[in-house]
């Protein structure tokens, strides 16, 4: 469980950075914050839609079969990563 909510923070992080992934597409930041778009970019968009996928299958599935409560996992990050899916499957397919 305690994976989970790591996985789940971690997925959260990476949710962040594919916002910002999203927004510095439509911003031209004219070389400013290239070394940090170098972090940002991959993280966003490569790392987060399958850690995010993946841990929340997995958080679903349990909470499904009643091994693990909604209490026992940090709520908002686990509503947040839901909502960030479904913009994830908007921008990415």
């Amino acid at each position: 469980m305690d994976r989970l909510r790591f996985f789940l923070k971690l997925a959260f992080i990476c949710n962040l950075c594919f916002a910002l992934a999203e927004v510095a597409q439509y911003i031209d930041f004219k070389g400013q914050f290239s070394e940090l778009l170098k972090f940002v970019l991959p993280m966003g968009l490569i790392f987060a839609f399958p850690l995010n996928l993946i841990t929340l299958i997995i958080a679903i599935i349990m909470l499904l079969r009643h091994k693990l409560r909604m209490a026992d996992l940090p709520p908002y990050v686990f509503v947040v990563n839901l909502l960030v899916l479904v913009l994830q499957f908007y921008f990415l397919f």
